[in-house]
């Protein structure tokens, strides 16, 4: 019979290896109880379509079909912010368009309450989600102006969403 190799002390079996995990779970750190936790789904991208040249674009946060859409999936305090593009990139030369973002073009939901929280996308902006409320929904519009001489096509920017969750404690 081969022996095992390994500390004797550091060896577990049968049911010893079922209590052994179990103290291991339990020992480990909570975060759900430490801190609120919150998971970040984008769901759609902001959409201007086709642009007329001279005319401006803008979209609402209330525009369902264009705004863009981030859900918050969880419970805690949580503080949103924003890098935003300064314009929007064309393909094969067709230049960039100024985007702009300002106060309205950001809103705040809460599933199955009347709360809504409208704020200016370029600031950045806090909140708490309560527990058993599911999460929250940001939607977010802008503007944009085709100058007389750009090309149509297709013209695109991503933007980057940051959230930290604070701890009830702070």
């Amino acid at each position: 019979m081969a022996k095992r190799p390994g500390l004797p002390a550091l060896r577990i079996r049968g049911r010893g290896r079922l209590w052994a995990a179990l103290a291991l779970v339990l020992a480990g750190p909570c975060p759900a109880l430490a801190q609120g936790t919150v998971s970040v789904l984008p769901v759609q991208g902001l959409r201007f379509g086709v642009l007329a040249s001279g005319i401006p674009a803008v979209v609402s946060p209330l525009d369902g079909s264009r705004r863009a859409v981030i859900e918050l999936v969880g419970t805690g305090h949580v503080s949103l912010s924003f890098e935003l593009p300064g314009r929007l990139q064309g393909g094969s030369g067709r230049g960039a368009l100024p985007v702009r973002f300002g106060p309205g073009d950001g809103r705040v939901t809460f599933p199955g309450s009347p709360q809504v929280l409208v704020f200016d996308p370029s600031q950045p902006v806090s909140f708490t989600i309560p527990p058993g409320s599911g999460g929250a929904t940001v939607h977010l519009g802008g503007s944009v102006v085709a100058d007389s001489r750009q090309p149509p096509g297709a013209y695109d920017a991503a933007f980057t969403v940051n959230v930290v969750v604070a701890s009830p404690a702070t």
